[in-house]
C-alpha cells in the first residue's frame, strides 16, 4: 500500500540524499563548531565558494576559542564571500559562546537564539546536524519546494508562518532526520530550482501540485 502523501515526500528525500546527496566537507565529522562556521558562511553563498575558505579556517582555527582569537587573522578570507555584516555578528556570537558556554556551542533552541547572529535556521542546523536532535530546518528553499508540493503562494514571511512550520514539521522523520534534512536541501539545488525547475524529470511530480498547474518545465 503507498503511504500517505507526506510519507511518500519524506522518504523520497531520505533516499534522494542517500543516492544523490552533495558532498561538503561540514558535512563529513560534523560537529556543532562545523556546522556553525559553515552555515554562517553559507548565508545567500554557493557552497563551491565557501569550501576553500571553510576548508582553511577549520585547518587552522580548529575550535571556537582559536577562531575567535585568530579572527582579524582569517576575517579577509572570509570578506571574500561578502556580507561584512554576517561576520559582526559571527565574531560576536564567538564572544558570547566563549564567556557563557567556555566555548561550547549549546544543543538547547532557546539558548542558541540567544546567541548574537543565530536565528531559527542556524539553531535548527546546529541541532540537527551538529547534535543529532531533530529539529525542523526552514530556509527558502524548504519554503519553495513544500509550497509547490501542495500548491501554496509563498511570501516573505511564509517561512515564520504558524501553518507552514507545522506543514514541515509534519515531514519530519522520528529517525533519518539528518538525512530528510540534507536531502530537501540538495533536492532543491537539483531538481526543485528556483528558476526552471526540472519537473518533468522530478519523480515527485506525479503528486505536486506545481507540475499540474501546468506552470513548468513541461511546455
Amino acid at each position: 500500500m503507498p503511504g500517505s502523501k507526506k510519507e511518500i515526500i519524506t522518504d523520497f528525500m531520505i533516499n534522494f540524499y542517500r543516492t544523490n546527496g552533495r558532498k561538503y566537507p561540514w558535512r563529513c565529522e560534523r560537529t556543532p563548531y562545523k556546522v556553525y562556521l559553515s552555515e554562517v558562511l553559507l548565508q545567500r553563498t554557493r557552497a563551491d565558494q565557501v569550501e576553500p575558505v571553510f576548508n582553511h579556517i577549520v585547518s587552522v582555527c580548529p575550535d571556537i576559542r582559536t577562531l575567535y582569537n585568530r579572527f582579524d587573522e582569517v576575517v579577509q578570507r572570509m570578506l571574500s564571500l561578502g556580507r561584512r555584516c554576517r561576520l559582526e555578528y559571527f565574531k560576536a556570537g564567538l564572544e558570547y559562546i566563549l564567556k557563557n558556554y567556555d566555548g561550547k556551542i549549546p544543543a538547547d533552541r532557546n539558548l542558541l537564539l540567544a546567541i548574537p547572529g543565530i536565528g531559527n535556521y542556524i539553531a535548527a542546523a546546529i541541532r540537527i546536524f551538529g547534535y543529532g536532535i531533530p529539529d525542523v530546518i526552514i530556509d527558502t528553499n524548504v519554503v519553495r519546494v513544500l509550497c509547490r508540493l501542495y500548491g501554496l503562494q509563498p511570501d516573505g514571511e511564509t517561512r515564520r508562518k504558524k501553518y507552514f512550520i507545522e506543514l514541515a514539521r509534519t515531514h519530519l522523520p522520528q529517525k533519518s532526520f539528518v538525512e530528510y534534512s540534507y536531502g530537501i536541501l540538495d533536492f532543491a539545488a537539483e531538481v526543485c530550482k528556483p528558476g526552471n525547475p526540472r519537473c518533468s524529470i522530478c519523480d515527485l511530480n506525479f503528486l505536486c501540485d506545481y507540475w499540474k498547474t501546468g506552470k513548468t518545465d513541461k511546455k
